[in-house]
């Protein structure tokens, strides 16, 4: 799973900034000042997080070195060591360290890339999800159970929080086109949001893993550069294929996020992403990554509750009040 940098003896933030702004940083020197206070990265998935991989996945030498303030051989270094899906990958990078993470994210702020990261910010979200044990529940007959506890919930508010408008949700599925036939009629019955659905071919599961990135992929390009959250499964390839397109579109990606479906899942199939047994579990997380409030998750986690969920209040408190992701 993806897991959050550590605290990190460095400047004060109000003199990592004053340093990014007036000249170029160098984390040799930083680490002298060690008995100032500290400076946390933005949890990994958070929309500062996102603003941070832009400007290090986006930006020109010339931009990181001069409007950035970067030292020179750290700016070469990421250049060099691109793409990143992670904040924490690029801390990696030799000579990043805090100080250049602080001027980084300054940078990003100055360009615009953070106007929108408040929780409740104005920007839409984007969902892509599959269907089958990720929305829709096993079942026989096909569709006779009600979708997960919270899914509902969880969908509505990122389709339509802040005044949204429809068309944000997006469907891939290993299902050919025959078998979705009755799925739109199936989401509008439980009171989920409608949207396009990509289909199969084969509707062979781990076939369909080069098909989904295709059809992700194809999402993406065509809707600007909003950021989506990811939802999938553990019981065929959600995980191999969700990581491929973080890999690939790491600044357009909030977090992706695995229901267990399985008795165990190797951790290799989870780097860089979340696995969950409810959508209450997701609402907290995306609270804890600053992306929506906790009036927001809280609404979600009531929601999955009324619909079966066993979820006591103080579980819901120690949800919302966990680390960041």
């Amino acid at each position: 799973m993806a897991r959050t940098l550590p605290y990190k003896a460095t400047f004060s933030l109000g003199a990592l900034l004053l340093v990014a702004a007036c000249s170029a940083v160098d984390d040799d020197a930083a680490s002298a000042e060690s008995a100032q206070t500290t400076w946390r990265a933005p949890a990994e998935g958070s929309c500062e997080a996102g603003g941070m991989l832009a400007v290090a996945n986006g930006a020109s030498f010339d931009e990181l070195d001069r409007e950035a303030g970067l030292d020179r051989r750290a700016a070469a270094n990421i250049v060099a060591a691109r793409p990143f899906s992670t904040v924490q990958a690029l801390d990696d990078v030799p000579r990043v360290g805090d100080a250049t993470l602080a001027a980084i994210l300054e940078h990003a702020r100055r360009r615009g890339d953070l106007d929108t990261c408040a929780p409740g910010g104005a920007a839409e979200i984007g969902v892509v999800s599959d269907l089958d044990e990720t929305v829709i529940p096993a079942a026989t007959p096909d569709l006779s159970r009600a979708p997960f506890p919270g899914v509902r919930a969880l969908l509505s508010l990122l389709e339509h929080r802040n005044g949204g408008v429809a068309g944000d949700v997006h469907y891939v599925t290993a299902r050919t086109p025959e078998r979705v036939a009755d799925v739109p009629a199936y989401l509008a019955a439980h009171g989920v949001p409608a949207g396009p659905i990509e289909t199969g071919v084969s509707g062979v599961p781990w076939l369909a893993e080069a098909e989904k990135v295709r059809d992700i992929e194809a999402i993406l390009g065509r809707t600007g550069a909003q950021r989506f959250v990811l939802l999938g499964d553990s019981s065929h390839r959600d995980p191999e294929v969700y990581k491929r397109i973080v890999a690939a579109h790491p600044d357009r990606v909030i977090g992706g996020f695995i229901h267990k479906v399985n008795a165990t899942v190797s951790a290799g199939r989870l780097e860089g992403l979340h696995l969950f047994d409810s959508y209450a579990e997701v609402a907290a997380l995306l609270h804890r990554m600053q992306v929506i409030t906790r009036d927001e998750a809280r609404s979600v986690m009531l929601a999955a509750r009324e619909e079966g969920l066993a979820l006591s209040d103080a579980e819901i408190d120690a949800l919302l009040d966990g680390p960041p992701p």
